[in-house]
């Protein structure tokens, strides 16, 4: 795999603005429920602490991802293992979101000096930052969609709710968020009715500690 090849797979899981959609659907992961989710009410309940741990496989290598949050710093390492156990490369990216709601990057930015210092178009594992910057801003969307990946009860978000500053994605992929505690999870794709993307593959964990 070129070099080239792997920097563009991980900056789509990481939100650096590609796009990644997974050819492979996870059978396990599709469970829905279509009920709507009032959001001001679940935010106000996520605490400002957690980190995520799980992995992303693809048929010739697999993302190990930690995604965590830590007050308003919000980061993403992914680590992409080939076959064999062949490292390929590791990815971090970091942003923070302060009281009015700016959105700006700290470690790993690959876009122009301006979204770096205030990114309205933030995707992937660190959209988590997104919904928490429209909430200061006061522009939260209403509600979101209920539905249940590998178990757990997770909430998704339409990509143009998410991002009304921004154009609209190439490929819609809206991000579904852990109803207890906000990490984002996985991707929802309205196309294939499915999780598809940067979502997590069974086995995820979920702290608080």
């Amino acid at each position: 795999m070129s070099g080239r090849r792997r920097l563009t797979l991980l900056a789509a899981a990481c939100g650096a603005g590609a796009v990644l959609v997974a050819t492979a659907l996870t059978g396990a992961a599709l469970a829905r429920t279509d009920d709507s989710v009032e959001l001001a009410p679940l935010i106000a309940g996520w605490g400002t602490h957690w980190q995520v741990t799980g992995t992303k496989s693809e048929p010739l290598y697999t993302e190990r991802i930690d995604a965590r949050r830590d007050g308003d710093a919000f980061e993403v390492r992914i680590e992409v293992i080939g076959q064999g156990d062949t490292a390929l490369g590791t990815q971090r990216s970091a942003v923070s979101v302060d009281a009015a709601g700016t959105i700006a990057w700290t470690e790993g930015c690959t876009k122009d000096a301006a979204d770096c210092a205030d990114d309205a178009h933030l995707r992937g594992f660190l959209a988590t930052a997104a919904l928490i910057s429209l909430d200061r801003e006061g522009r939260l969307p209403a509600s979101g969609t209920a539905r249940t990946l590998h178990g757990t009860p997770v909430v998704c978000v339409a990509d143009a709710a998410l991002h009304p500053d921004a154009a609209a994605a190439d490929v819609r992929l809206d991000p579904c968020f852990d109803r207890a505690t906000g990490a984002v999870l996985a991707h929802w794709s309205p196309d294939s009715a499915a999780f598809v993307g940067a979502t997590l593959a069974p086995g995820f964990t979920v702290s608080t500690s």
